[in-house]
């Protein structure tokens, strides 16, 4: 295991053993296919437009990170893997073979104490 991966255990040993928020989370990941034409992700781009901003409309991400140095997006998604993976299977560009997806699930780290009042 990956010293990193020991940071969500140790972080609810902190908390004195809360749960993980009953609230699933899930990293979507969405990346163009390397050597994709620009005319057929042209043709697609107002329909995956539309899909991710419903998506948005209807809370199934509440976070999105927008790379600047490739093609990528990163969504904070609030549905299960299995859920987003369905999801994310019906994307013009996922369909067409023109982005790829990377999902998986995440959990939130607090390693901040209380918050100290101001007043």
């Amino acid at each position: 295991m990956m010293p990193l991966n020991a940071l969500h255990p140790w972080s609810l040993m902190l908390q004195r053993g809360q749960p993980d928020p009953p609230m699933p989370m899930t990293l979507v990941t969405l990346r163009g296919t390397e050597g994709a034409c620009a005319d057929e992700v042209a043709f697609y781009t107002d329909a995956e437009f539309d899909a991710l901003v419903d998506w948005a409309k209807s809370g199934l991400f509440v976070m999105a990170f927008v790379a600047r140095e490739r093609d990528e997006l990163v969504l904070l998604c609030t549905e299960s893997v299995e859920a987003m993976r369905l999801q994310v299977n019906l994307l013009p560009l996922v369909v067409a073979g023109l982005a790829q997806a990377d999902i998986r699930s995440v959990a939130t780290l607090r390693l901040a104490g209380r918050p100290i009042p101001m007043h």
